[in-house]
């Protein structure tokens, strides 16, 4: 699998969700359907799928199905014999609720199978279909789940010391919705997606 450039990755991240919300009997896309429907130039399009190793599409289009694999496996988000990554999520207040209930931002390439919180009485009352546990189960449930991924939405406070768990843990990534600047290992995965952050990135 080929390391690709930042701004590409996240485009044909794009073009993965947008792909899978195209008709069944849709059968193949163009880069100029593409552009109609991302607003990017066509040569930018053209170019990120290159990347792929697919040199079809100028004229006839793209075979949708394949395109939309060929970019998952290059983004990683196809695991052998098609197993989905586990993720879960440390931090079970309001956003963590909303979070557990909403959970389409879940796509077929991931599962949500565990929430935390360290309050025992807040887990016990919160009504899920998602199993829930207290932070004392963090590490035992992480194992036996094979989670790799964690959504991050505790007190700010609480996260950097929640991170420092997770890593030791075994969690390959953290996608981080509090205000808190974490440090973690250098190879490590991290997104940051404070809603904060985002909106003074608008200003």
């Amino acid at each position: 699998m080929k390391e690709l450039p930042l701004p590409s990755k996240k485009r044909l991240l794009t073009l993965s969700n947008l792909l899978s919300q195209q008709p069944q009997e849709k059968m193949r896309i163009t880069s100029a359907e593409i552009a109609k429907l991302t607003g990017w130039g066509e040569a930018t399009i053209r170019r990120d799928i290159s990347l792929l190793e697919l040199h079809t599409g100028k004229s006839n289009g793209y075979e949708l199905k394949s395109l939309k694999t060929e970019i998952d496996k290059n983004l990683g988000l196809i695991k052998t014999g098609g197993e989905k990554h586990n993720c879960c999520i440390v931090g079970l207040g309001s956003l963590g609720q909303a979070f557990l209930e909403n959970s389409v931002f879940l796509n077929e390439n991931f599962a949500l199978v565990a929430g935390f919180d360290s309050n025992q009485n807040r887990v016990e009352l919160i009504k899920s279909k998602i199993p829930l546990f207290p932070t004392l189960d963090l590490e035992k449930t992480i194992r036996q789940q094979k989670i790799e991924f964690a959504i991050l939405t505790v007190d700010d406070s609480m996260a950097q010391k929640m991170t420092d768990r997770l890593v030791s843990y075994g969690i390959k990534g953290i996608v981080n919705y509090t205000n808190a600047v974490l440090t973690v290992p250098e190879n490590f995965r991290l997104e940051n997606a404070s809603p904060e952050k985002s909106l003074a990135n608008l200003l």
